[in-house]
């Protein structure tokens, strides 16, 4: 079976539509995507993953006090992080492009909304267990004092709402739905054997954190993103490529000044890891479209197949590879990421499943 629909396509088109613009041959291939994903009513799919914490302005701010519960995501039915099957080879025959363009087309016929707060709700399932290979030393090589890490090994879920301000204030609710899942049974009576230990305090209870981050001083990667920069952002796909070119210089000068090294990864591996945060994150459905069309640009993106998430909604899983291969859940009718998972496929260290996203007028608004 040939695994490239555009060459496929292009074959049998009449030469005549050689003059059409590229937007309105990606629209026919909604109609593969919709197929494929119709054939595949009983798969499941890898989870999703993220390489860092910036969702809006919040992640990059409240280092202290954030700390731990600006991760939140929402996950539903089984939060253990258990196996995900990848979806059957029938499923292949689109590619990492093709999803990408009929995303950007699903994504610009989003209706342009507005408000004072970008509201989302997620939950996270975060894998915690024994931490491996731990040696950390201190000046002249003496041995430093470090938190001994769970001897067992589960999966701590919990949901997070967040409230990101167009006037740098902020509101969180953590802690919410908590759930402790292990493994196997082994694990779980190991566990219990030992005194039932906390595996991370920062979730145990649910707190409501505001934050006015109006008067900060911000670096120039937090003045990116935050949410007043994000709806501005471009809507031409070389221009938002542009931008984003301009994102990686300033990460890569902040890693330098603070670590002596500049970032791991290049310009393609930043885009992808940079379209979680962008896709969960404020900016206009003209610029989610001109993102899609710049990561259909870009190389190491492949396409795993159809699949549910932990919500059970179907969607496309793109992935790329780096320190960790990288899994994201896309909606391709609409545009919209559904949920995000990293490292291991069968169980992933991360996983990051997204429910409400939306603009709200008030701190006590929901979509």
């Amino acid at each position: 079976m040939n695994r490239n629909p555009d060459s496929t396509l292009r074959a049998l088109r009449p030469t005549a539509l050689d003059d059409l613009p590229a937007e309105s041959y990606a629209r026919r291939r909604e109609q593969d995507i919709a197929r494929a994903l119709a054939a595949t009513s009983e798969e499941t799919m890898p989870g999703t993953v993220r390489r860092r914490m910036p969702r809006v302005l919040i992640a990059g701010l409240a280092a202290g006090a954030v700390a731990a519960a600006a991760a939140g995501v929402i996950v539903a039915t089984d939060d253990s992080g258990g196996t995900r099957t990848p979806a059957p080879a029938a499923s292949q025959q689109l590619d990492a492009r093709t999803v990408l363009l009929a995303s950007a087309e699903g994504a610009a016929k989003a209706p342009l909304t507005t408000g004072a707060y970008w509201y989302t709700r997620e939950r996270e399932t975060r894998l915690a267990g024994p931490l491996k290979n731990r040696s950390p030393r201190g000046e002249g090589g003496a041995k430093k004092r470090v938190s001994k890490s769970p001897p067992v090994t589960a999966y701590v879920s919990t949901t997070q709402e967040t409230w990101s301000g167009r006037d740098r204030r902020d509101r969180t609710i953590t802690g919410i739905d908590r759930k402790i899942t292990f493994p196997n049974a082994a694990e779980e009576a190991r566990w219990k054997a030992l005194g039932s230990p906390e595996l991370e305090s920062w979730s145990a209870k649910r707190h409501v954190n505001d934050y006015d981050f109006s008067d900060i001083k911000l670096t120039k990667p937090q003045q990116n993103m935050t949410v007043s920069a994000l709806t501005t952002l471009p809507s031409d796909p070389k221009a938002l490529e542009k931008a984003l070119r301009g994102w990686y210089k300033d990460e890569n000068q902040v890693s330098v000044e603070h670590d002596g090294v500049p970032m791991s990864g290049d310009f393609a591996q930043y885009v992808f890891g940079t379209a979680q945060d962008l896709l969960a994150g404020p900016i206009t459905p003209a610029t989610k479209s001109a993102l899609f069309r710049l990561l259909a640009k870009q190389p190491g993106i492949t396409y795993l197949g159809t699949g549910t998430d932990r919500l059970g909604r179907k969607g496309a899983v793109i992935a790329q590879k780096g320190e960790a291969e990288i899994r994201l859940i896309i909606d391709p009718k609409t545009g919209r990421l559904l949920e995000q998972d990293s490292g291991d496929r069968k169980s992933p260290s991360l996983v990051m499943t997204y429910q409400t996203m939306g603009w709200v007028n008030r701190l006590s608004d929901r979509p």
